[in-house]
């Protein structure tokens, strides 16, 4: 029963976030967009920080799971598993929006906050480096391309993408989407492997 009341506060939390922004988002508003008891809520957080990272951890430990178990197929060739981290990615920030929207936008003002958020960040990046590193020394992914920045660029692409889409009220997930950024991202491929 905890643990659910501790999810239903971490998804609300992360609505008024998203919504009003770190700042703007006080205990009060998380404990009524959660539907919870200011009690309940001080009895599973005692800050609005410890919430906010809690639900940023949460979030991109999410993020590395769905991405990595995709990674891990080795069933499929090395295009076919490229391609469907891509997907992956399109998947999971389609269905987590609001996350999607607060990893983009997580700078709250607070250098320490911020840097916190920050090394959370660096467990998913280390994630796709590592998995990047090893296609390009595998040859799949061409010699002159910089993992770091590919890492980068492939999670912005993809959560800008999700974002614009989000605010113009467009569909997200569909096949002009998915084979627009798999074009894109065809281009770092070795052409030779």
């Amino acid at each position: 029963m905890a643990s659910s009341k501790k999810d239903q506060i971490a998804q609300g939390a992360l609505t008024a976030f998203a919504q009003y922004g770190f700042s703007e988002t006080s205990m009060d508003t998380i404990a009524e967009v959660s539907q919870v008891a200011k009690g309940t809520l001080y009895y599973h957080f005692s800050t609005k920080e410890e919430l906010f990272l809690y639900v940023i951890e949460k979030g991109v430990k999410m993020l590395i799971y769905h991405v990595d178990s995709v990674m891990q197929k080795e069933e499929l060739s090395l295009e076919d598993r490229m391609m469907s981290v891509l997907d992956e990615h399109l998947r999971f920030f389609s269905e987590n929006q609001e996350l999607c929207f607060l990893l983009l936008s997580f700078f709250t003002g607070d250098e320490q906050r911020d840097q916190l958020v920050g090394s959370l960040l660096t467990g998913y990046f280390t994630t796709m480096e590592t998995y990047m590193t090893d296609l390009q020394q595998k040859g799949y992914i061409r010699a002159d391309v910089e993992i770091r920045t590919l890492a980068s660029a492939l999670f912005g692409m993809i959560g800008f993408t999700v974002l614009r889409k989000q605010f113009r009220k467009e569909p997200l997930n569909t096949d002009a989407v998915r084979e627009t950024l798999r074009t894109m991202l065809a281009g770092i491929l070795d052409k030779r492997c």
